[in-house]
């Protein structure tokens, strides 16, 4: 059949290599056929369409092989997803005699991580034709060697395996020798010369044949080797070995120069033609003669190179008995050295793909990393068992021969454990097994999970009243054991358009500050809510309550409420001569805005003497005389009394009593309330500016009244609830002053008083049927609601 020609076979090949390919889909892998010696760049697979990935996205999914050779066969076209050789494969190179030669790949897809199995099986092409050890193979054989007497000849070597291989041997024609071939004990192909024909040595000393091998491929190849057969007439009897066949079992890393076995062959001849020396044939790989030594004169075969199992698991190798007679005679063995497999190879871990930061909320069963395992070494001692520690959150599993998955096994804390560093152990079943431990360090990235917490369950705040706006008054401190913007703290007030006027807080560090200064007088105490918020995705809020208490400070000095003044901001009183020591003279009624000790109120008399007639109540405020009225007394008394708060400092206010003392009780001294007449005659521009004055002083005067009458208007306005009755009978006469949190009505007589709550004003119904009585005698701050009476209830606390 022709050759056919280069383009031809290179089409052929792809077509082999097309047909060939399968994808097992049922085992998660992918299983190619690839010709040996293909040019680089040339088809295997589609594994875009095999694994059913659209080919736009392989770029940014980044497809990977992964190989545990160092030699990277193979590569993929990213544009088209087909699978291409990188370079010329070898079979021989790669898989020696071995009957099939596949290559174990990894593809690794990630964004999602997924991972198959990639088989591709390199088939043999016929490109070695078949050869021997020499070109000529010299052979000696007695002239008295009988017919069927047979002579080994060493075989023909071909990389090649299957049909490719030897398949058949040809001898050039002979008279004498025919080509005999066979199966040994160990099921290997024998050829070897039998003898047809009696030999002459006389008639013909040398043979020469031409041997030919011939294998199987298209087209097939031959090698051929030049036998010279010299006959020899002396020495008959050739060497014979005890048995034809050793075999032997050798563990692998035994030590230089142990004996793997002694080889004896007999001679029948005596003398120098009996004497046996032992030799490697010829044939014998330079590999073997380096691995064992073979004594020459004891036929002991001993150890002399290393022996490893994972290397080379049998030896098979001839050796030949030789003679010292004429013409040496040689006696042939075949020797078969089975390596035992020792467990001297720690298991392999190979991480294929690992993710480096796995988010604290991922599921149970998510995939943490690839791996592949394996042992060099055989039968128990190339098993191999993985094992993480148990008290880690993660777990492995084995989907399919030695290929592992790290899973996550229970949920993940990273406020617990930021970071887990996993060894993974791998150990044989050898005896004593070997291990091998990897490290892989996964960092567990945070989830917003936490909400912001409080230092304290609740705050609170003290601030004195008259405070410089702006002041520092606390820090509301909250933490988030989240990172980043998810542990990112803003802090806000609940919305209060009353809050609003009064306190801010700093949104960064949670600093409360006042914005206007504090009135005592007027609020003493704000409640409200302050919320803390991180910037995670969505936003965990909490709130905590605070509490500002505000103090009171001694602002507000007494204001003089009765007896009213007559004449400026002087008190007359009357009393008649006859009246005795404890006689009451006169009430003075004072209250200050303040609380507590600021508002505690003391009276006493500036200037008194030891032997003054008057003295005052410290608490009562009642001026009554401290004695009888003696005779030289005088007709007119002036008193100044002060009343004065408790408060550091204290602060105080006067009023002037002037008093007369009458002859009888019925006496009226009017004189004390005119002006005495002046001698002095008003000119005319006195008069002038004395009209000028008044007219002023009554234009302020309408404006006054102006200004309260509105005033009295608008609170009267949200006092929807009060008396009709009550407000029409008191309109006009009555007035009113603010202080603390109270209106107080004053009448024209000095015993009307009525006093309101200004955030509790009066309810239908409420009337006065008694007269309202306030006293000093308790503090202010408990007499509040002790001296103020509507009826026989008590003013309403709002």
């Amino acid at each position: 059949m022709p050759c056919p020609s280069r383009s031809r076979r290179g089409a052929w090949r792809l077509l082999c290599l097309l047909c060939c390919s399968f994808f097992d889909a049922a085992r998660g892998q992918i299983r190619y056929s690839v010709l040996e010696e293909l040019d680089r760049g040339s088809f295997v697979g589609n594994l875009a369409k095999d694994l059913g990935i659209d080919v736009i996205s392989l770029n940014y999914r980044g497809l990977k092989i992964m190989s545990r050779s160092r030699r990277q066969h193979f590569q993929v076209n990213m544009n088209s997803g087909v699978l291409l050789t990188s370079e010329k494969i070898d079979r021989e190179e790669l898989c020696a005699e071995s009957p099939s030669c596949t290559l174990n790949l990894e593809l690794v897809i990630d964004s999602p991580l997924e991972m198959y199995r990639l088989e591709v099986e390199v088939l043999d092409v016929n490109d070695h034709a078949p050869r021997f050890a020499g070109n000529e193979v010299t052979i000696s054989i007695l002239e008295s060697a009988i017919p069927g007497s047979k002579l080994p000849i060493g075989k023909a070597i071909d990389p090649d395996i299957g049909t490719n291989a030897v398949q058949v041997y040809k001898l050039s024609p002979s008279e004498h020798f025919n080509l005999t071939t066979g199966i040994n004990s160990k099921r290997k192909k024998s050829i070897e010369l039998t003898l047809t024909k009696p030999l002459d040595r006389e008639v013909q000393a040398v043979h020469t044949l031409v041997l030919t091998a011939i294998d199987g491929g298209n087209p097939k190849r031959s090698g051929s080797t030049n036998i010279t057969i010299n006959v020899i007439d002396t020495n008959d009897n050739a060497p014979v070995f005890d048995h034809t066949v050793y075999s032997v079992k050798l563990p692998e890393n035994v030590p230089l120069g142990t004996t793997v076995i002694q080889l004896n062959a007999t001679d029948l001849d005596e003398g120098p033609s009996g004497e046996v020396h032992y030799f490697f044939e010829k044939l014998v790989p330079m590999s073997t003669q380096n691995s064992f030594k073979l004594e020459e004169t004891t036929g002991v075969i001993s150890v002399q190179g290393r022996i490893d199992f994972e290397d080379i698991k049998f030896y098979e190798f001839s050796v030949e008995a030789l003679d010292k007679g004429p013409y040496s005679v040689a006696g042939r063995c075949q020797v078969f050295v089975e390596i035992i497999d020792e467990n001297d190879n720690a298991p392999e871990i190979t991480v294929t793909s690992v993710s480096e930061s796995v988010p604290e909320d991922a599921k149970p069963g998510t995939v943490i990393a690839l791996m592949i395992v394996s042992d060099k070494d055989s039968g128990d001692n190339g098993q191999v068992v993985c094992s993480v520690p148990a008290a880690l959150p993660f777990a492995l599993q084995n989907p399919y021969n030695n290929h592992y998955s790290l899973i996550l096994k229970d949920p993940l804390d990273r406020e617990t454990t930021a970071e887990h560093t996993i060894i993974i152990t791998a150990m044989d079943k050898g005896s004593p097994p070997l291990t091998t431990s990897t490290t892989i360090k996964v960092q567990v990235s945070d989830v917003n999970d936490n909400s912001p917490k409080f230092t304290q369950p609740a705050y609170t705040m003290h601030v004195m009243e008259n405070n410089v706006p702006g002041t520092h008054m606390s820090t509301i401190s909250a933490t988030d054991l989240d990172t980043k913007e998810n542990g990112y703290l803003t802090y806000s007030i609940s919305a209060n358009t009353t809050l609003d006027s009064f306190i801010s807080i700093n949104s960064e560090n949670g600093k409360l500050f006042a914005l206007k200064s504090f009135d005592y007088e007027e609020i003493q105490h704000l409640e409200f809510l302050v919320h803390c918020k991180d910037a995670g995705v969505p936003p965990l809020s909490s709130s905590v309550p605070v509490q500002l208490f505000i103090h009171d400070q001694n602002d507000n000095a007494p204001a003089i409420l009765l007896p009213p003044s007559q004449t400026g901001s002087t008190s007359i009183e009357a009393i008649p001569r006859s009246a005795e020591a404890g006689y009451l003279v006169s009430k003075i009624r004072a209250f200050d805005a303040d609380s507590g000790y600021n508002a505690w109120l003391a009276y006493d008399i500036i200037q008194s003497r030891k032997d003054s007639l008057f003295k005052v109540g410290l608490s009562t405020g009642e001026v009554r005389t401290s004695r009888s009225i003696r005779d030289q007394d005088g007709s007119h008394h002036r008193l100044v009394v002060r009343v004065k708060d408790h408060g550091e400092p204290a602060l105080s206010s006067t009023v002037t009593l002037s008093i007369a003392i009458t002859e009888n009780d019925k006496e009226i001294h009017n004189e004390y309330f005119k002006h005495p007449k002046s001698d002095i005659t008003i000119s005319n521009v006195n008069l002038y500016l004395v009209i000028s004055i008044a007219f002023i002083s009554f234009i302020f005067l309408v404006t006054i009244i102006i200004f309260v009458a509105l005033k009295i208007y608008r609170a009267s306005s949200s006092m929807a609830g009060c008396d009709q009755a009550l407000c029409e009978n008191n309109r006009g006469s009555w007035y009113y002053t603010q202080s603390n949190s109270y209106k107080v009505y004053l009448g024209k007589a000095s015993q009307d008083i009525l006093l309101f709550n200004s955030q509790c004003p009066p309810q239908p119904g409420d009337s006065i049927n008694k007269r309202l009585t306030l006293t000093t005698e308790a503090p202010a701050q408990q007499s509040v609601d002790d001296l103020l009476m509507i009826g026989d209830n008590k003013v309403r606390s709002c």
